[in-house]
């Protein structure tokens, strides 16, 4: 009994192994390893990043009144058209004229409005002249005097007919600035900036990108005063349409006009302060709602060439390229390639965080992710400034700007930079040698962390199917970098597959499997025979 439990664990413990190395062999056969282009792009997934460039400033404008030659626009809307209440009927043009008929017969004469005062000068039938505050909210209009008491007119007739009268006051309207103990000073927040594509090319924290990413060549007050414009744009134009049913194409021209109108009082009495410029570098995915900038590294700019150059009287693109700085450690990193190699006809694939910048300053309306387009080098171009490029057809849209182009081995040879309109398919690439000049003014190599080899060689094993590697190895990359974006996915998804039985550990050599089989079983018998268990019973010669 003693001996056959003995056998039966050794057969156990033996078979066991066998039956599990079988399985597991089986299960991790690999399939189609992937492509260089699923390969790169996985592996440099937490290296290629989001730059987001933010203006921020204070507006400062004192507070004014609104004087109209004839007709007025208020917060609440315009006096011109026509209005009937009772027995009444009245009508203001933007002429500064207004007659009507009541009950008592015709008349007309010549108004104008400050503030919520208007001031009626009667000339027909009789020479009166007349005050009275006023109110509108959309159709409706409250007139109120202590002399005539009160009195409220309904907006009558379709306000598409007094669409011009309205574009004439708008062109009549003058902001004067108020003085003395009711001036006040109006205040707004204002933010502008770009949004693009980085990566990281050593372990401590540099990245590139392109210079106009971090708006090497833009002004920051005209940034911010065109923000301004923007938020004033967008109030006109919905104050308008709350209270003024006129055609489209009338309606953005009197925006238009009232909105240069406040722009030059702006100019005239207004002020910028508290500019700021803030870079911020986000590696990862972002679900809608998310706010990156709390999820984002702060950055530095230390190196950044010119968006363009004048040579010869002629503009042209420059040295287009940045260079920046987070203070982190043991980033992963992309490996950089020697764009004098590149020929025409190579195929090239770009990663990068495609979109407008208004999209993904903080608050994404959708996932933000990292995609990749695929093309060929077409051709090489030469700048007048003697830079020479490269010539797509993969796409490359604004937020691309300043991302890595690859070539078939896995390395960056380029930085998308600018193109003709969307989907022209004529893009173009600064040379990633070019960047190395920058590097080497800085003393920054290219270089490679632990973090790195570790995380290659998970992604080898996941790529097999080899999820018990894939696990150790990714809980290392995370012990080393607790913040790697993408490191517990892998961990999940490994996870799921060894309790589903889709994947396992590495697969044993089939003769290994049996080797060791037999080395084992001899073991048990040597074990069996020396206990006196199993006799021996061999004869020389026999």
């Amino acid at each position: 009994m003693k001996t056959s439990i003995i056998i039966l664990i050794f057969s156990i413990l033996i078979f066991s192994s066998l039956s599990f190395a079988l399985v597991s062999a089986a299960v991790s056969l690999p399939d189609e390893i992937p492509n260089i282009i699923t390969q790169t792009a996985q592996k440099d997934k937490a290296s290629v990043v989001l730059i987001n460039s933010i203006i921020t400033g204070t507006v400062l404008m004192p507070s004014y009144e609104m004087s109209f030659t004839g007709s007025t626009t208020d917060d609440s809307g315009s006096i011109v058209g026509t209005w009937q209440a009772e027995g009444e009927t009245l009508t203001f043009t933007s002429s500064g004229e207004f007659d009507g008929d009541s009950n008592y017969g015709y008349f007309s004469g010549t108004y104008s409005t400050q503030g919520n005062t208007l001031s009626l000068h009667y000339m027909y039938p009789y020479t009166i002249f007349a005050q009275f505050t006023y109110s509108i909210s959309g159709d409706s209009m409250v007139l109120s005097s202590a002399m005539y008491g009160t009195a409220t007119y309904t907006r009558i007739g379709s306000t598409t007919s007094y669409a011009s009268e309205v574009l004439t006051a708008a062109e009549n309207m003058v902001l004067i600035r108020e003085e003395g103990t009711s001036a006040t000073v109006l205040t707004e927040s204002v933010a502008n900036g770009a949004s693009g594509t980085g990566f990281i090319i050593s372990p401590d924290g540099y990245l590139i990108t392109n210079a106009h990413v971090v708006l090497a060549d833009d002004d920051e007050t005209t940034m911010l005063v065109d923000a301004f414009a923007y938020i004033l744009s967008n109030a006109l134009y919905e104050e308008f349409s709350k209270y003024y049913n006129i055609p489209q194409d009338e309606k953005e021209q009197i925006v238009s006009v009232m909105l240069q109108k406040f722009m030059d009082y702006f100019y005239e009495n207004g002020e910028l302060t508290n500019v700021n410029t803030d870079y911020y570098v986000f590696s990862g995915d972002a679900t809608p709602g998310e706010n990156l900038q709390l999820k984002s590294w702060p950055a530095v700019v230390k190196k950044e060439g010119n968006v363009h150059e004048k040579i010869s009287g002629e503009w042209t693109w420059g040295r287009d390229i940045a260079v920046l700085k987070v203070e982190k450690t043991g980033l992963p990193t992309v490996v950089l390639g020697d764009s004098d190699k590149v020929q025409v006809g190579d195929d090239i694939f770009v990663i990068g965080y495609p979109g407008k910048a208004d999209d993904v300053i903080f608050t994404p309306e959708t996932k933000l992710e990292a995609t990749v387009s695929t093309g060929v080098v077409s051709a090489k171009k030469t700048l007048r400034n003697g830079i020479e490029t490269f010539q797509t057809d993969a796409s490359i849209m604004g937020g691309n700007s300043g991302g890595p182009a690859y070539n078939k081995k896995g390395e960056v040879i380029g930085i998308a930079t600018f193109g003709g309109t969307e989907g022209s398919g004529v893009n173009f690439l600064l040379p990633i040698n070019l960047a190395k000049q920058f590097m080497k003014e800085l003393n920054v190599d290219n270089e490679h962390s632990i973090i790195d080899t570790k995380y290659s060689e998970a992604l080898s094993a996941f790529w097999s199917k080899d999820c018990y590697t894939t696990n150790t190895r990714m809980k290392e990359v995370l012990t080393l970098y607790p913040d790697h974006p993408f490191a517990q996915d892998y961990i999940d998804e490994c996870d799921r597959a060894i309790l589903t039985g889709e994947a396992g550990g590495p697969a044993l050599d089939m003769g290994v499997v049996f080797i060791i089989a037999g080395v084992a079983v001899c073991l048990v018998v040597v074990f069996l025979i020396k206990k006196g268990i199993i006799p021996i019973k061999i004869k020389l010669g026999k």
